[in-house]
């Protein structure tokens, strides 16, 4: 469907998609383009998360469906009763009903070819810098796959039993590879970074059509789009932070995934389980001092990567427990069955709960949740942050705090405004965070929040903030 062919009055204002937790959302149009819309939501906890996946995603025009597919939540603005939600729609209009028809009545297919090409003209130019970037960047990737194709017949070269090249020749053949696609992302991230927001969308579609085939078989970025689990930065994400980056079909595909866990978010999202691990080291010295053990709630807890390392690495890991709490049942099942060989194996096992909570049911609680105030001497949230808005934000912050004993630790963490490749990420893989510097994230926390210490890790990337609980 061209949107010229058809006045935007023909559209039904009302929209309805299934957000990632499958519920059925409906909305009203505020204002439609081809590649996005904005709509309002009165039910504001039914969209908590940037990134988030819509599916069946429908509009209509008339009595018939003009568009069904997904869409991705890049902006959210909270109003209070409603919530202005943004979305880029990722797939194709359905053709008019006119070229539907058979016959088609008199003069449809001049019609609806016309609009196209007046589409076409009317159309955000794209910015011939932009245009630059991306150029270089899919000459030299299609360059860089022709290479690796005669690397990948060349038989003299080492190979481990899966065939790939062994992982020391692969990570001195792909390191200065994969520096030269990170100069690329840097151009186009500072490109992106001027793009005015209403021909964004344009500028994205136009990227991706360049560039994704080039790109969407390495394992990283192709899961980081698709959000088979409805979100960005899921629990497989975060594991594949941590794996072998040699994954893909091809040694082409192995160096860009490479490449995409080499950037500086990706590094930091490792610094940011190195300093959880860290946090939790300290409150266990401290339980160890005082005599008893301390209780930990983590509040979005994925694949407790963090959980899983002080396990293996802490001496005595007893002087912690843990509730684990995650908004997605399919992560905290998969926690749940790698946690418990870890823990079975101790000498002396941890006390493990698992509670699964949806955000916006969470978000609908009195402050206190519901439970008994003062349970826990220690409470951190180091994921969620960057897909929620300050306001949930700063909910989910008084709910942690209200769980805590007086005198109990608090630690929250984002994703900093100084992030390198945030434009280059949501231009290319629709990826949207939400990113804030030290003073935005010291006012998610409450006036109960005291001995504040705000800082960054050695990327610049995360933002931190601990407090303890009066």
């Amino acid at each position: 469907m061209y949107l010229h062919v058809y006045s935007q009055k023909q559209i039904d204002p009302v929209v309805s998609f299934l957000n990632a937790q499958g519920a059925p959302v409906r909305g009203t149009i505020v204002k439609l383009r081809r590649e996005a819309l904005v709509m309002e939501v009165y039910d504001p906890p039914a969209i908590a998360q940037i990134s988030e996946l819509a599916r069946a995603l429908t509009i209509r025009l008339g009595a018939r469906d003009a568009y069904v597919g997904k869409a991705v939540v890049v902006g959210l603005v909270n109003t209070g009763l409603a919530a202005m939600v943004t979305l880029r729609l990722m797939d194709a209009w359905r053709e008019p009903i006119e070229l539907e028809d058979r016959p088609p009545a008199p003069g449809a297919a001049g019609l609806a070819s016309a609009g196209f090409v007046r589409e076409w003209d009317e159309r955000p130019r794209i910015r011939p810098g932009y245009q630059g970037a991306v150029h270089e960047a899919r000459a030299f990737l299609a360059d860089m796959a022709r290479w690796a194709e005669r690397v990948d017949l060349a038989p003299a070269l080492p190979r481990d039993e899966d065939g790939r090249l062994r992982a020391d020749v692969f990570m001195e053949l792909a390191a200065p590879l994969a520096l030269r696609i990170g100069h690329h992302l840097d151009r186009l991230d500072a490109e992106a970074a001027g793009v005015e927001e209403e021909d964004c969308a344009a500028h994205r579609a136009y990227a991706q059509s360049c560039l994704h085939p080039l790109l969407l078989r390495a394992p990283y970025p192709a899961r980081a789009l698709a959000r088979p689990l409805g979100h960005a930065g899921d629990h497989h994400m975060v594991n594949q932070l941590l794996e072998d980056p040699r994954q893909g079909p091809d040694t082409h595909f192995q160096i860009v995934n490479a490449a995409f866990l080499d950037t500086p978010l990706a590094r930091a999202q490792r610094n940011r389980i190195d300093l959880l691990v860290e946090f939790l080291r300290g409150r266990a010295d401290a339980a160890r001092a005082t005599g008893r053990p301390f209780r930990v709630l983590s509040l979005g807890c994925g694949p407790a990567v963090e959980v899983q390392r002080f396990l293996r690495e802490y001496d005595e890991p007893h002087w912690l427990s843990f509730e684990l709490l995650d908004f997605s049942e399919a992560a905290l099942a998969w926690t749940r069955e790698r946690l418990a060989p870890l823990n079975a194996s101790l000498p002396r096992q941890v006390d493990m709960a698992y509670a699964h909570e949806a955000v916006h049911r969470l978000l609908l609680r009195p402050v206190d949740g519901g439970h008994s105030s003062w349970e826990f001497d220690v409470a951190y949230c180091a994921g969620p942050f960057d897909y929620l808005t300050d306001k949930v934000c700063a909910r989910l912050t008084a709910y942690l705090g209200a769980r805590l004993r007086g005198g109990g630790s608090l630690l929250v963490a984002g994703t900093h405004t100084g992030n390198p490749v945030r434009h280059a990420l949501a231009h290319l893989l629709e990826w949207h965070l939400v990113h804030r510097d030290e003073t935005a994230m010291e006012r998610l926390l409450p006036p109960e929040a005291r001995e504040r210490r705000l800082y960054t890790d050695a990327t610049g990337v995360n933002v931190v903030a601990e407090a303890t609980w009066l």
